[in-house]
């Protein structure tokens, strides 16, 4: 799997991040968040089943420029194609079973 945990520096950055043929999963979260503390690793597990069919960010918000479309944290956004697609809050395991499952197109992870 493509995980990159680096520093966003700014827009083109970010936008250079997003050129690939993959789905990009871009979590939003922060060290010192206690609900991102319990939500990645759920994240982390599900995502390992799409290893060879997603690009994964995992963005400290500490570390990287706002984002417009990120209210809360943790926060999931997907795109494809350069595109945002949807805006997940929260890194709940049924959405994110869902999302993976819809935007890379194979069976969702069984508990």
């Amino acid at each position: 799997m493509n995980y990159v945990n680096a520093v966003i520096a700014d827009k083109a950055a970010f936008e250079r991040e997003l050129e690939t043929a993959q789905p990009v999963f871009v979590v939003f979260m922060s060290h010192d968040c206690t609900a991102c503390s319990d939500a990645l690793p759920r994240f982390m597990r599900i995502s390992e089943h799409y290893k060879d069919h997603v690009k994964i960010l995992i963005l400290d918000c500490l570390d990287t420029p706002r984002h417009p479309s990120v209210d809360r944290i943790p926060m999931l956004l997907i795109y494809h194609n350069q595109r945002l697609l949807e805006a997940l809050p929260g890194l709940g395991e049924q959405a994110l079973n869902s999302a993976f499952k819809q935007y890379t197109q194979l069976p969702a992870v069984t508990p």
